[in-house]
């Protein structure tokens, strides 16, 4: 019989023979709501739209349709990514998790490297644009259901034998270009409605517009919903909380800005220690982590997995967990639906921090 240490080495180092061992694993988003766990670029529900490949970790009816969780791989453009555009019922969130791409929502602009955060809110014109040859952009969408969207505009469901995040060919312009009229009429059937006369500013001075670095500052999140804003990667508002072992609470989106529906942010973790007692949570809302940096130790409902980047996870409201790093550094991002989610417990007993990492001792 193995050790529960040889156990732990096997879920750290060997994570697709831990994903051939556990039924949490799917190829895709289930069309009801149960816990699961997808790897990533494993996903089979991929499709295309030019050299953009979409995948779909999170879905309105996994998630009841509290939120959607979607990636996007593409190489370099020298085009808008999508016809600007907003959302009247949508509020859509960019991450950067590989790459850097270019986001507008209104007047406002920035160039996203890994880590950088953009919030679009309901009725915010928006585009972007892929400026580095391997790019992921992950957004979250709230409320769920707005993959809808990318299915009726593919060119073909996206496979690979190899999970290549996407197909290396010859670069095009990936230009979204002017639709016929037809199709944008059809668009507003899924809350797209176009802003044909929007011109994409390119004034930009050390990736803002109109000027100063947003690299450089202190990020404050606004204090009412509804306004477009960024947060660049560690420059944001941080919490410690030292409960079991050092987390750091990073939010994007508070119950604020997220208007009741959902809070984003990431959070990070040191490693277990052997004397630490790893809380259990049954949280009301559902909740999705995707790995950023390190490894996820989760155990749902007593099965255990480990997660490494790009992996996502969803839990079900009502559904207990408890999750932990056996490594010495774990980074995630997480989603929350409604306003009583894991950083609200994790906040509660935090104080204000000034880094990134976590104390030295």
């Amino acid at each position: 019989m193995h050790s529960p240490s040889a156990s732990i080495v096997v879920f750290a180092i060997l994570p697709h023979l831990a994903a051939s061992l556990s039924s949490l694993y799917v190829q895709n988003a289930p069309n009801h709501i149960r816990p699961y766990v997808i790897e990533h670029y494993a996903s089979a529900q991929a499709i295309s739209i030019g050299q953009q490949i979409y995948r779909f970790p999170v879905t309105g009816p996994s998630s009841g349709g509290a939120f959607s969780l979607l990636s996007t791989s593409s190489p370099s453009s020298n085009e808008l990514g999508v016809l600007p555009h907003h959302h009247q019922t949508h509020h859509e969130n960019f991450f950067c998790l590989k790459g850097r791409f270019q986001l507008w929502a209104e007047d406002e602009a920035r160039l996203l490297t890994v880590g950088d955060y953009g919030s679009v809110p309901r009725n915010t014109t928006h585009t972007f644009q892929i400026l580095d040859p391997d790019t992921e952009m992950v957004g979250s969408i709230s409320p769920g259901g707005f993959e809808k969207l990318f299915f009726f505009l593919a060119d073909a469901n996206y496979t690979s034998s190899t999970h290549s995040p996407y197909v290396p060919a010859p670069s095009g312009n990936g230009s979204s270009g002017s639709p016929p009229a037809a199709v944008i009429t059809a668009l507003e059937s899924f809350d797209v409605y176009a802003e044909l006369n929007f011109t994409a500013r390119r004034d930009l001075v050390d990736g803002s517009a109109p000027s100063g670095g947003w690299h450089s500052t202190p990020n404050i999140l606004p204090e009412v919903n509804g306004t477009p804003y960024f947060v660049a990667k560690d420059y944001g508002p941080k919490f410690l909380n030292c409960e079991f072992g050092y987390q750091i609470v990073q939010p994007f989106v508070t119950d604020v800005t997220g208007g009741g529906d959902f809070t984003q942010g990431s959070i990070t973790m040191s490693r277990r220690s052997s004397n630490t007692t790893t809380p259990t949570y049954t949280l009301l809302g559902h909740t999705a982590f995707e790995v950023l940096e390190g490894a996820l130790s989760l155990t749902i409902e007593e099965e255990t997995v480990t997660l490494i980047m790009g992996d996502v996870a969803f839990i079900p409201g009502n559904t207990s967990f408890s999750y932990w790093s056996d490594v010495v550094f774990t980074k995630v991002m997480y989603v929350s639906a409604g306003v009583n989610g894991l950083d609200q417990k994790l906040l509660k007993k935090a104080e204000s921090w000034g880094w990134p990492v976590f104390p030295a001792v």
